[in-house]
């Protein structure tokens, strides 16, 4: 998207494989500077879990979900202005300079959160209906992945707002459209299921041993930013394949040959 106005619609498919490999190969090609993106993000959510452990289940789970945003939008907005535009862009540092673009991400980040929130009231409305527990499994992840879908139909804005793209949620909406179901299961069995299981056997860890729970905490929190910046990374290369985004011309280029 080089002209001013993007494109009315999806201008390419989006295949699963290539999604996938071309994801991970701008993760693994970048990890040193996502490494360096999320050290103060890392802290910053080990602070918040920290907190959160004093409050009730109800109340932990949605301190958790909106103030990880913050730490989010830090470590997002480099990263997808790192891996689309190169160190150039001047982004991979520890202390990111705050830009309208940060204020512009988290808006949005903090509205598309709110689309979680029936998962995150969920147990609440389960016992309330009395589900058992297998109701309680099968009903939450259908309703987890259905959520999943939803946000991924705008999650195009997480790339567009760093670049500082003329972008909106409804153009999102359009350039998902036909691509959609390939980039949720692109995203889901390729990076989220992988964690989950990852997630639910360091809980089974933690458990056997209290030592190990600290440990467990770490481990944990650095591999729900390696999963962040994969997540992106497939975002990039969904947005970057069906909008025909390419990098703006270098202005210092073509004042040369004006």
């Amino acid at each position: 998207m080089i002209a001013d106005e993007p494109p009315p619609g999806p201008v390419a498919p989006l295949h699963f494989g290539r999604t996938v490999a071309e994801g991970y190969r701008l993760l693994s090609r970048n990890l040193v500077a996502l490494a360096k993106l999320s050290a103060i993000p890392f802290v910053i959510t080990v602070l918040i879990g920290h907190l959160t452990t004093s409050l009730g289940p109800l109340a932990s789970r949605l301190v958790w979900d909106f103030a990880i945003q913050l730490p989010w939008t830090l470590m997002a907005v480099a990263w997808v202005r790192h891996i689309l535009l190169g160190p150039a862009a001047g982004e991979a540092r520890f202390f990111p300079r705050l830009q309208p673009r940060h204020l512009r991400f988290l808006g949005y980040a903090l509205l598309l959160t709110c689309l979680f929130l029936p998962a995150t009231l969920f147990y609440l409305i389960a016992d309330f209906l009395a589900l058992s527990e297998t109701e309680r499994q099968v009903a939450y992840w259908a309703l987890y992945a259905a959520l999943l879908y939803l946000s991924l139909r705008f999650a195009f804005v997480y790339v567009a707002v760093p670049l500082e793209e003329n972008y909106s949620l409804a153009l999102a909406w359009r350039h998902t459209r036909g691509v959609s179901f390939t980039l949720f299961l692109a995203v889901g069995l390729a990076v989220l299921l992988p964690w989950i299981l990852f997630s639910y056997f360091m809980g089974l860890v933690s458990e056997t041993e209290t030592i190990l729970t600290f440990v467990v905490s770490i481990i944990w929190h650095v591999s729900l930013w390696i999963v962040e910046g994969a997540f992106l990374a497939f975002i990039v290369v969904a947005f970057r394949t069906t909008t025909g985004w390419v990098p703006r011309p270098d202005k210092a280029i073509l004042e040369r040959f004006e």
